[in-house]
């Protein structure tokens, strides 16, 4: 696995629309590394903040060393992960706006609208 500060290492900022990303970037990696529940358990802490890591380790199946128990208990502190990442309507207006004065004239342009 990847060291915290590392690039390719899976964050979490406190977002909870990101949670969920960050909980399947963290199994894509833990896969790749053969992780056990156990060792699952000891890493996806390591990529949290100090207080975000002191709550988790809190949480029924940090102790237990059960991956999906503790899963589930961390993302059923967080109201509202099972939505993931949403857009509001401002954020709608914000891109509409900034490309109101430009042409769409290639596909590149078109998938960066997109």
């Amino acid at each position: 696995m990847p060291g915290p500060t590392s690039s390719k290492a899976p964050s979490f900022n406190g977002e909870t629309s990101e949670l969920l990303e960050f909980f399947k970037y963290f199994k894509d990696l833990a896969d790749s590394c053969s992780l056990t529940d156990a060792e699952k358990c000891k890493s996806v802490v390591r990529y949290v903040d100090r207080v975000t890591k002191r709550f988790w380790v809190t949480l029924s199946g940090y102790e237990s060393q059960d991956y999906d128990t503790f899963k589930a208990n961390i993302l059923s502190q967080y109201l509202g992960t099972e939505k993931g990442i949403k857009y509001t309507l401002c954020d709608l207006e914000h891109i509409v706006m900034n490309f109101v004065d430009q042409d769409i004239s290639m596909e590149t342009e078109l998938l960066q609208y997109y």
